[in-house]
């Protein structure tokens, strides 16, 4: 009789370390939200028109839920809102020795993406990821993309059921009508991560 509560002590043990182990591997479904930082790669283009485009850093906000397909590999489905913002200066001349800028034009591009992945976990808590997708505009200076990314993260368990979610990804596809060629893009996100 006296080794009974020793026998429930472990067993219970065991169910909190093995539940613990489930969770920092991401084997239950999850929904995190997040923001990121937006850094273009492509910053500085001349158009035909004498237009000189400079791309600024933006900002995300974002919803991605995860859903197990086995013990390592995920399925993601994400949404939120993209913001980035540009400089372009217009070129006027009137002669070849007359030639000045405007740079009063400052446009903002706003998106929606819709996208679907994958994402893969090598250990408990580090992965790589890859999504494709469409960037829906939202005001009149973006458009409508078709989108696709990839990158890798940590996931640091601060609970059962929660996590920070640490990620760097590329993007590419985001058009607006300004510049009428994908632009890449650098993201660091940080998002909060719960499981269910």
């Amino acid at each position: 009789m006296p080794h009974k509560p020793i026998r429930i002590t472990f067993i219970l043990l065991f169910a909190v370390f093995s539940f613990a182990a489930k969770a920092q591997r991401g084997e239950q479904t999850s929904l995190s939200a997040g923001s990121g930082i937006i850094a273009p790669l492509n910053m500085n283009y001349r158009n035909d028109n004498g237009t000189d485009f400079n791309v600024d850093a933006g900002f995300s906000v974002n919803l991605k839920l995860e859903k197990p397909i086995t013990e390592t590999l995920h399925f993601t489905v994400g949404t939120g809102f993209v913001f980035t913002a540009s400089t372009p200066q217009y070129l006027f001349s009137s002669n070849s020795s007359n030639v000045f800028y405007d740079n009063h034009y400052h446009d903002l591009y706003a998106y929606l993406p819709l996208t679907a992945g994958l994402k893969y976990y090598f250990t408990k808590c580090l992965y790589v990821n890859a999504e494709t997708g469409s960037a829906f505009s939202i005001n009149s200076r973006a458009r409508t993309s078709f989108i696709y990314a990839g990158g890798a993260g940590a996931v640091v368990p601060i609970g059962p059921h929660h996590g920070l979610d640490f990620g760097l990804q590329f993007e590419r596809g985001y058009k607006n009508t300004d510049y009428d060629h994908a632009i890449n893009q650098l993201v660091l996100n940080v998002a909060y991560k719960y499981r269910f």
